[in-house]
């Protein structure tokens, strides 16, 4: 409620989607829209980033900074009539993640890049916005603000189809943003080939993580993660009795 109490209250949308989960708010905001072709896809594609990716992320920094200041004032209708039913964590515990979920670029990936399964290139050496020039490529569009997840059509079902559940869901996402605003840069050719480094590997509380291979005391610069990770990881014998195994828990998920 944006209006004066005495005004009968104003309503303005605050995000695509609310999820709270114990200490976790998730803040989604989702947007389509088409990349089109012109002929110069540097251009095409500053122009699709600005508008499905970065006024999405406006968004959800807004949301973020509208929780965090007037947690009261949030409902479920324009007219502000009807309060939201869920009680916020305190904001000292709270911890947001803001997830930008970008449609309409997956199926331009694929024709561009045969053989691509259509998600979105992943680049950490890529810090603010102003770097966001490579087309696909995404990384830290402002490493001094809360960090944006960015998924597109393709990511997003792979992602939540591997980690169905709330719990497995907030997980990933907070070892992710650790990852992420750590020492070593991330470049993948896309989200899977991260998730099957993330399923495959356990770290030292026998907890699934980003683990790579690195000599101790001495973090990479940078890693990169090329094709076939995901694709090894789908046809592995663990993989395979790992879903046959979570058949019973479907339904619940």
């Amino acid at each position: 409620d944006q209006g004066r109490p005495q005004d009968g209250g104003h309503g303005k949308e605050i995000c695509d989607l609310l999820v709270v989960f114990g200490e976790h708010i998730i803040i989604f905001s989702d947007k389509h829209c088409e990349l089109k072709n012109t002929g110069n896809i540097s251009l095409d594609w500053q122009r699709w980033f600005k508008k499905a990716i970065q006024k999405s992320a406006d968004q959800a920094w807004g949301a973020e900074r509208w929780i965090r200041q007037n947690s009261t004032r949030v409902f479920l209708d324009r007219e502000c009539t009807h309060l939201l039913p869920i009680d916020l964590p305190k904001l000292e515990h709270a911890q947001f993640h803001l997830v930008v979920v970008a449609h309409g670029v997956s199926e331009r990936i694929r024709q561009e890049f045969r053989g691509s399964s259509g998600s979105l290139m992943i680049d950490l050496t890529m810090q603010g916005e102003k770097m966001h020039t490579k087309p696909f490529s995404v990384g830290d569009i402002d490493p001094k603000r809360t960090f944006v997840h960015i998924l597109d059509d393709d990511s997003l079902l792979t992602l939540m189809t591997a980690r169905d559940t709330i719990s497995d869901f907030v997980e990933y996402l907070s070892k992710r943003t650790r990852l992420f605003r750590g020492h070593t840069k991330i470049r993948t050719t896309g989200e899977e080939q991260l998730l099957a480094i993330y399923l495959k590997n356990l770290n030292a509380q026998e907890e699934h993580d980003f683990v790579f291979p690195t000599t101790p005391g001495k973090p990479p610069d940078i890693i990169f993660l090329d094709e076939g990770h995901w694709e090894d990881f789908k046809k592995s014998p663990e993989r395979i009795a790992q879903l046959e195994r979570d058949k019973i828990s479907l339904f619940w998920d």
